[in-house]
């Protein structure tokens, strides 16, 4: 059955994104943030929410905890179908959680519902493609201050709004006996000083930049008996990544590197047990190329765990904690613009800088400073201060700005036809010279330590 499209100030929402009961990135973030939308006065329940799951549901319509969720299409990410489901859900909003390069005439297709995209800019200058499938978009969403500021730039107004974390879960284990027992018994006896990594191995070149990091690593770890690396992803080439396996064996860590067992990583882990992961890590290593975010960074950190990541697109802004190591050089991508190519050496002088201090410290970080780091993120990226000081006043502001009934066309399964003029936002974008790539903003290019 077909609902009607509500224009009087009612919030209808389609969600666009993995399903959130996916143990992706995507997923985690839908499965935190939809009920709580759902909580606020002006959405009004979750009958008000309909989830599109392009990722992780097929063959028909469900509903899941007080969700209606609509299953793919053929398309991978479900342009065939998002203007049927808009339409059938009644949605007069849309947002979606994907890079918005997939998303091509995604604002006509929804009309007259208004798209908001929550995307990814992880590109310097913003790709053109990008800037293609921006067009028509009521409101751009970006999860990085980084994204929000280059977007300005090209000319393109948009609204920053983070990702966040489930705080009463990623942060410090009130057991310091209790974190070293899982390391003991999760990583043998043989390990002294646990690094972590966590990120999707697909694709080439790899955005999280494996073959450079785990170089870095095996470097930190020569004269390292004790050193282990946890690497939480798949390591075959499944996915189109590389052979993590093989590149260890050819770096000579083979025997020091762990990855998680292949049916379990498939499942997806527990959010609490990734929580002890980061607890049981002496340092997170997370240098990619480029972050549309970086999750990881403030899930470890939320756990007191200092990190390293590389001084590009969003991940210098999550650190509280630990080392921002600028790029070596910069990377022309496929999107037409540029990735950052992060700097081994660099990586090594950072990891070898941390190790230093927590030998120091007892061959542990003081539990003052893990709480600091701790507290520091979950300022920050709560998931309830951001949906209560950011997403309620957006919604609040689209409740206010929803097409009246009389330009909103009839909505019955057929075309949609608008009787008023093109509102401002389906306008040409103006074209606008793009920014230079900065690949940090440390002027001198050095490595800088940051604390909580």
């Amino acid at each position: 059955m077909i609902q009607t499209m509500t224009m009087d100030g009612t919030l209808k929402i389609l969600y666009s994104s993995n399903a959130p009961w996916a143990s992706s990135g995507y997923g985690v973030q839908g499965k935190s943030l939809l009920p709580r939308l759902a909580d606020l006065d002006v959405v009004g329940g979750r009958s008000n929410i309909g989830v599109f799951a392009w990722y992780g549901l097929q063959g028909g319509i469900h509903d899941v905890d007080g969700f209606r969720v609509y299953p793919s299409g053929n398309d991978p990410y479900g342009m065939d179908v998002i203007k049927g489901h808009t339409h059938h859900f009644g949605a007069n909003v849309v947002i979606s959680l994907v890079d918005v390069w997939v998303m091509k005439d995604a604002a006509e297709k929804v009309a007259p519902a208004l798209w908001c995209p929550w995307c990814p800019i992880d590109h310097d200058p913003v790709p053109p493609k990008v800037l293609e499938c921006l067009k028509g978009a009521h409101l751009p969403l970006t999860y990085s201050k980084w994204g929000r500021d280059l977007l300005n730039k090209a000319g393109v107004e948009n609204l920053y709004i983070p990702h966040g974390i489930e705080t009463e879960v990623y942060r410090v284990n009130e057991s310091e006996a209790a974190i070293q027992t899982f390391k003991r018994e999760r990583f043998g006896d043989g390990c002294d000083h646990l690094t972590v990594m966590v990120g999707a191995n697909k694709g080439y070149p790899d955005r999280k930049a494996f073959q450079v990091q785990l170089r870095a690593w095996a470097a930190f770890a020569e004269d390292l008996p004790g050193a282990r690396l946890y690497v939480h992803t798949e390591p075959s080439m499944v996915y189109g990544g590389i052979d993590l396996r093989g590149l260890c064996k050819a770096l000579g860590i083979q025997e020091k590197v762990a990855f998680p067992n292949g049916y379990s990583n498939f499942l997806g882990l527990h959010e609490q047990d990734m929580a002890r992961v980061y607890n049981a890590a002496d340092v997170y290593l997370g240098a990619s190329m480029a972050e549309g975010f970086g999750i990881p960074l403030i899930e470890a950190q939320g756990c007191g765990t200092p990190v390293v990541t590389t001084g590009f697109s969003a991940m210098p802004e999550l650190v509280r904690s630990g080392y921002v190591v600028p790029p070596l050089d910069k990377v022309w991508t496929q999107q037409g613009s540029w990735c950052a190519w992060p700097d081994c050496v660099g990586i090594t002088q950072a990891l070898e800088e941390l190790y230093s201090e927590w030998h120091d410290n007892g061959k542990r970080w003081p539990r003052t400073q893990r709480i600091r780091t701790q507290n520091a993120i979950h300022e920050e990226y709560s998931w309830d201060t951001i949906v209560r000081e950011q997403w309620k006043p957006l919604l609040a502001r689209l409740a206010g700005e929803l097409p009246p009934k009389e330009n909103s066309g009839v909505v019955d399964g057929a075309k949609v036809k608008r009787t008023g003029p093109l509102p401002k936002s389906l306008e040409k974008l103006p074209e606008v010279r793009q920014p230079r790539l900065q690949v940090s903003d440390n002027s001198r290019n050095e490595i800088v330590k940051v604390v909580a």
